[in-house]
């Protein structure tokens, strides 16, 4: 076997054939030509074996033992008689007007996952702007975002910042069984989302089962207008959350108003701690605040029974119940701080409550919601956000 046989079985393109090979410090230079002698025209189909000219592409491939490769190919031009036209063959491994290779280009996609395109650039010779072009083109390629929600059962609805500090959010889609980010919206306008669903169609929207989401009014409504078979769960960390809220506000308010008192001092994270896992000093530390002020132990012991209730209750009929019996009493401390929560509770309880039928969170989401900041991170930012959009569906699969 010759020499250029050899690079032609280690290049492994169709029709390909290596006349020449100059291999240099950091580059490899291969000279070819394809071997086809026939080609059929692209405005009437005919076959034609008339060659008018031979044009040059220069292409670069996949690097080899640490030196660029270079394919110089002389590419035939044929002329279709009954049509008087000229074409080129078309390269079945590269584009036209590119000047890479299809598996360098994906290979240049694959390196852009974890790397700033400028980074890229710098590995594979070109500029960053060319990288960036690449790998959106190879990113369009492979998204099916119809395919995507195909299989989708259990739907989380959530934002994330765009631009921090200008109220500026984007609304995340997650599939809760497969773990995966189905897609991003640019901003949580109800508008925006209904008008999503809608046009993924009538079998994507009655195939929806639960639908879990945080207390934002916009979800909920879209969700109840396109989803007429779920179950609407709001997800119990931001219930938790906006409760812990309300009684650190407490905290915080007596904290202001009698700065000089031990007693409200450090035990914001005594308040969060489930009391059978206190320490008999922690318990002290506690009961010597609640001492000084009723209203921060009845916010404190509301706040304990909310959590039994989550734990506790067997259906979404019980708890609606109880969450019910449990606004009533807390309504009657007087606390402007709870009672902002408890108007939550109030217009949100059938939602609250499904979670003890459905047992789903939207845990997912927000664990998912670090690979979009991991994105934007390595970017130095993404202001483009279709550009944000094609590299977090392409990196959740």
């Amino acid at each position: 076997m010759s020499e250029n046989n050899i690079y032609e079985n280690l290049l492994g393109l169709a029709h390909l054939k290596v006349d020449a090979v100059a291999i240099g410090e950091r580059k490899i230079e291969i000279s070819c030509h394809i071997s086809v002698q026939s080609g059929s025209c692209v405005c009437c189909a005919k076959s034609t074996t008339k060659i008018h000219q031979y044009t040059h592409r220069r292409l670069q491939d996949l690097t080899i033992v640490g030196k660029e490769v270079y394919l110089d190919i002389r590419v035939p031009q044929f002329h279709c008689d009954d049509c008087n036209r000229y074409f080129s063959y078309d390269l079945p491994f590269a584009d036209s007007h590119k000047s890479y290779t299809h598996r360098q280009a994906r290979w240049i996609f694959e390196l852009c996952h974890q790397q700033p395109f400028t980074e890229v650039g710098a590995l594979v010779n070109k500029s960053h702007q060319t990288v960036e072009d690449i790998y959106f083109a190879e990113a369009e390629k492979r998204i099916d975002v119809a395919e995507r929600f195909k299989q989708v059962r259990k739907l989380g609805i959530d934002e994330i910042s765009n631009k921090k500090g200008k109220g500026d959010y984007c609304c995340v889609l997650t599939d809760l069984e497969r773990g995966i980010q189905l897609d991003i919206l640019p901003d949580r306008k109800k508008a925006t989302i209904i008008a999503y669903f809608k046009q993924l169609g009538d079998a994507f929207c009655d195939q929806i089962e639960v639908v879990s989401c945080d207390i934002w009014e916009p979800y909920i409504l879209a969700a109840r207008e396109c989803f007429k078979n779920a179950t609407i769960s709001l997800d119990h960390f931001h219930i938790i959350k906006a409760l812990n809220e309300s009684l650190d506000a407490t905290r915080k308010s007596l904290r202001k108003a009698y700065p000089k008192v031990e007693e409200y001092k450090k035990i914001k994270w005594l308040l969060f701690k489930k009391p059978q896992n206190c320490t008999e000093d922690e318990r002290t530390i506690l009961q010597n605040a609640f001492q000084k002020s009723i209203t921060l132990e009845q916010v404190y012991i509301h706040r304990n029974r909310f959590h039994d209730i989550y734990k506790t209750s067997q259906n979404a009929s019980e708890m609606a119940q109880r969450l019910d019996e449990w606004t009533t009493i807390a309504s009657k401390l007087e606390s402007p701080v709870l009672d902002k929560f408890v108007k939550t509770v109030r217009n949100w309880n059938e939602n609250i409550a499904s979670f003890a039928d459905t047992y789903v969170t939207n845990a997912v989401t927000e664990g998912l919601n670090n690979l979009i900041r991991h994105i934007k991170r390595i970017s130095f930012g993404m202001p483009n956000f279709e550009h944000l959009r094609l590299r977090l569906l392409v990196r959740s699969t």
